[in-house]
């Protein structure tokens, strides 16, 4: 597992605020002129995500997208009825560096005209039953403290990671620590991100830490290295030390391709597919895609060896959606 699973997430902070940035332009072909609405297509990808998690898995699989607040509100280019239909598919939304983090720099407090844009946005979740969850990224004390005050009195479900990379486990208790059971996103008071757990020695290591945790949900790959989790895995870290339920998430992006996954095939570096859109350049081996195609969406969803599909099939509780703002880059160019 490369670190850039966690890094590809980090997008959602600047594209919200209209400052997704995107490189090599020149290699994207006539076809981002195509008449998209990239609003609702994503949308309906996320619609059909959910539908398929709860009738092929469990008929309460909930879905979280991190970069989807921008669609919490309807606008011309979201029409109202879609909007709707979305939120009422949702479960919860993620924003990152509401408070601090900002601009990828550790204790950096966010500006404050960019944290009304937040929190206008995750109000609207909010009040759709969205669960609205917060990732800051602070190391001192003092900020740490202050944004888990802000999140809580904001109402949303905060956790302050002490390391962009997500790559550890912390040793102290989790905030608002919580030994009830946790069957549902909307009971959780905690959470935990852990995106790349290479700095464990063995997958045993890895899975019985975080076993040992108390948080309400755990949202982590469904791969140790090359090798999936098993159904044995995630059922371990179903429960909480002391015996009370909680949920376990798996990453997905949706976004973008990654070329250390299963799915990726060498030639497509010098002989892309047609959904293959353009590198990422700011993280090595991600290259945005044409979420709307149906030959990247076979590729996340409707087989056994599909990336959903082994999700399901490892017994997860639920999807952490990732790159759902793409759709900003592609109304950037469109707009050109």
């Amino acid at each position: 597992m490369k670190i850039k699973i966690l890094l590809a997430a980090a997008g959602i902070v600047a594209s919200l605020a209209g400052l997704y940035t995107y490189h090599n332009i020149a290699a994207a072909n006539n076809s981002n002129k195509e008449e998209i609405a990239y609003r609702q297509e994503m949308g309906n990808l996320i619609c059909d995500i959910k539908e398929y998690g709860q009738e092929h898995g469990k008929g309460d699989f909930f879905i979280i997208a991190n970069g989807g607040a921008g669609l919490m509100e309807s606008n011309e280019m979201f029409p109202e009825d879609d909007c709707d239909k979305l939120k009422a598919h949702l479960d919860g939304v993620m924003v990152e560096s509401v408070n601090y983090g900002w601009d990828m720099a550790m204790d950096n407090p966010t500006p404050v005209e960019d944290q009304e844009i937040f929190h206008d946005l995750l109000t609207e979740a909010k009040k759709s039953g969205v669960v609205p969850l917060v990732l800051d990224y602070c190391r001192e004390k003092p900020e740490t403290q202050k944004s888990y005050r802000e999140d809580r009195d904001y109402g949303y479900l905060g956790w302050v990671s002490a390391r962009r990379d997500l790559d550890r486990l912390p040793k102290e208790a989790p905030n608002n620590n919580n030994d009830r059971a946790c069957t549902e996103l909307s009971q959780a008071k905690n959470y935990l991100v852990l995106l790349n757990p290479e700095a464990f020695s063995s997958k045993e290591s890895y899975i019985a830490s975080l076993a040992a945790s108390n948080y309400d949900l755990l949202i982590i790959d469904a791969y140790y290295g090359d090798s999936m989790l098993t159904p044995q895995d995630v059922a371990r870290l179903q429960y909480k030390p002391g015996g009370s339920r909680r949920l376990v998430a798996s990453y997905m992006s949706v976004g973008e391709a990654e070329d250390y996954r299963p799915y990726w095939q060498p030639k497509w570096k010098t002989n892309p597919p047609d959904w293959m859109w353009i590198a990422n350049g700011d993280w090595e081996g991600n290259y945005r895609v044409r979420y709307w195609s149906k030959d990247w969406q076979k590729m996340l969803m409707g087989s056994p060896q599909s990336y959903l599909d082994q999700i399901l099939s490892a017994g997860f509780d639920g999807a952490f959606l990732d790159v759902i703002d793409v759709f900003y880059a592609f109304e950037d160019i469109a707009n050109q």
